[in-house]
């Protein structure tokens, strides 16, 4: 089993090292013509991915996590062809399709196997930690790819997608490696009874609901904001720019997620968690209600909080989560967690046509409050 461990670092490295991410939307318009049919393209990634994340989840729990990972990486791989070879919209939608489904496979999937990976070496009390860890190698994949893609793609778009298959190839080979946890009994009961039984743990469990729906909230308008904080800067800085921006916020979120285990042994989940959220807020609200050149820079700090809280809350929901549903109950997370995504996304963007990207921004903002008041109400006799 620590092998598994070991592997989840350049697992997690190969598969976010990509070259096309920062111009992805270029290369999309560029072969269809139009920008709104290039973003609709991630539409296609969130669309399938929420429709696959409770039958891989409960696939997973079937079929063990090595199965399913191996399976993933071969669709994102696979994907990834189809993004490179690029003939149309249809093929572009295909690999997205892929994409979606790859991310539904390794939702519940990559955590369950970390976690159990660690509970049969006894070593689950420090899940926190070394999940941070590994986590943060996907930042430091996002940032060193994306420097590396900026160069490749101003000679040819094209070239820097394609170079981006060799890392998923390397990744697919790499989970032939991992070993399935021994202590895990494979459930057998039928599909839509482990459905069941996963929905029943989180209506029994008031902890579970709470971390999970604070959760929810986080993921959908964080993940939302930062899709759409580029229409912010660009009010600010050049275009240009933007992509260094970005590399200080992967590179602060990696140190998030590195050191996010010590943080939460010294200050606790509570704290850990309510302080991140009401300093990231804070930032954010000033950034955005006094606009300056300084703001985008601004607004990158927050990332130093951001590994922190989804290590803390992928630990609090894991000790919930049920070693027999663990993978479906993740997936039912990640289910709700891209249907709030598409809502909130839409939402931002048709706000944003009406009043502005600040005003957008601002509304969106909001939701850290409702999940301040979880932490809250989670925490108040803890921590």
């Amino acid at each position: 089993m620590k092998r598994n461990i070991r592997l989840f670092y350049f697992f997690n490295f190969l598969l976010d090292f990509r070259l096309y991410g920062p111009i992805a939307v270029l290369y999309f318009a560029d072969i269809t013509g139009s920008f709104a049919l290039a973003m609709s393209v991630f539409s296609v990634v969130y669309i399938s991915q929420a429709a696959m994340e409770v039958p891989t989840g409960v696939l997973s729990d079937y079929i063990g996590r090595r199965n399913t990972l191996i399976l993933g990486t071969f669709c994102s791989f696979l994907g990834i062809i189809f993004y490179a070879l690029g003939l149309n919209i249809w093929v572009l939608a295909i690999g997205a399709f892929l994409g979606g489904t790859a991310r539904a496979l390794f939702s519940g999937t990559t955590n369950a196997l970390l976690y159990e990976s660690m509970k049969e070496e006894g070593q689950e009390a420090r899940y926190h930690e070394v999940l941070g860890k590994t986590s943060s190698m996907f930042q430091w994949a996002l940032g060193i790819s994306a420097t590396l893609g900026g160069i490749v793609a101003f000679h040819s778009m094209a070239l820097a997608v394609w170079i981006s298959v060799i890392p998923q190839f390397l990744c697919f080979l790499l989970c032939w490696w991992f070993e399935e946890p021994h202590h895990v009994v494979r459930t057998q009961e039928p599909i839509t009874r482990t459905l069941y039984t996963a929905l029943r743990e989180f209506k029994k469990n008031r902890k579970l609901r709470l971390i999970s729906l604070a959760d929810i909230l986080s993921f959908s308008f964080g993940e939302a904001m930062h899709e759409f904080q580029a229409a912010f800067y660009k009010m600010l800085i050049p275009v240009w720019a933007i992509g260094f921006i970005r590399a200080f916020s992967n590179i602060f979120a990696g140190l998030s997620f590195w050191f996010a285990g010590k943080v939460i042994d010294y200050t606790g989940h509570g704290r850990a968690l309510i302080g991140g959220s009401v300093y990231s807020t804070l930032v954010s609200f000033i950034a955005l209600i006094f606009p300056t050149p300084l703001s985008p820079l601004l607004m990158t700090t927050t990332s130093l909080s951001f590994g922190v809280a989804m290590t803390s809350r992928g630990d609090l929901m894991n000790r919930e989560f049920t070693d027999q549903q663990r993978a479906t109950m993740g997936s039912v997370v990640s289910l709700l967690s891209s249907i709030c995504y598409a809502v909130v996304a839409v939402g931002i963007g048709y706000v944003a046509d009406l009043t502005g990207p600040i005003q957008a921004m601002l509304l969106a903002l909001s939701s850290n409050v409702i999940v301040i008041y979880i932490y809250w109400v989670l925490f108040r006799k803890k921590d």
